[in-house]
């Protein structure tokens, strides 16, 4: 009779309701390795390999393979100048939101595809072009904008011990004179 007794006070029980999606909300941050250019009114840019340094990130399941991507983002990135290209110091902050279904694809974890919108305020300053010796020839006024762009991914996930690894594969695509960017980001996410 005792052991019985034991066996049922024994330690806790945890149990997912049958049908039930076995996670929910989930929170992260992620850093990043972008590909920034910019489409500047006044000409070309150059393109330059920039770290952004902060994504948080906020997904929600949606109803069968479906779910939401949200992510705020900070990146601050300067672009070379040259007789060709325009310089200039780029800063966005912004808000990301995608729509993204599960593949079926055989990978370590899941993975998903998405599309989306991007709003950032974008700030351009110390824009300027140089001449061949290097010397400052001309210099163009700030600009700072709002700026949608659509969004295309591609996550990849694989769960480690109540949290998950994510890699993400994204292209931005400006809706006028903006930044354009494919990146790389390494997410940790954690249930909620």
């Amino acid at each position: 009779m005792g052991v019985w007794l034991l066996c049922l006070v024994s330690g806790p029980v945890s149990a997912a309701a049958i049908g039930m999606p076995e996670r929910s909300d989930r929170i992260g941050l992620g850093l990043g390795y972008a590909r920034l250019t910019v489409e500047d009114p006044a000409g070309a840019s150059a393109a330059e390999w920039v770290v952004r340094p902060l994504n948080v990130v906020y997904t929600q399941p949606a109803s069968g393979p479906y779910r939401y991507w949200a992510e705020a983002f900070y990146q601050d990135a300067v672009l070379p100048a040259s007789t060709t290209d325009i310089g200039q110091r780029v800063r966005q902050l912004g808000l990301r939101a995608s729509f993204q279904r599960r593949l079926g694809v055989p990978t370590v974890g899941s993975s998903w595809l998405g599309a989306g919108v991007q709003l950032a305020r974008e700030r351009f300053e110390n824009r300027h072009r140089l001449d061949g010796a290097g010397f400052l020839a001309q210099s163009y006024p700030q600009r700072s904008e709002f700026i949608p762009a659509l969004l295309l991914n591609y996550i990849v996930e694989a769960g480690l011990n109540g949290w998950d690894m994510a890699v993400k594969l994204e292209q931005s695509l400006p809706a006028g004179d903006g930044s354009r960017e494919f990146s790389l980001s390494v997410i940790v996410l954690f249930g909620l």
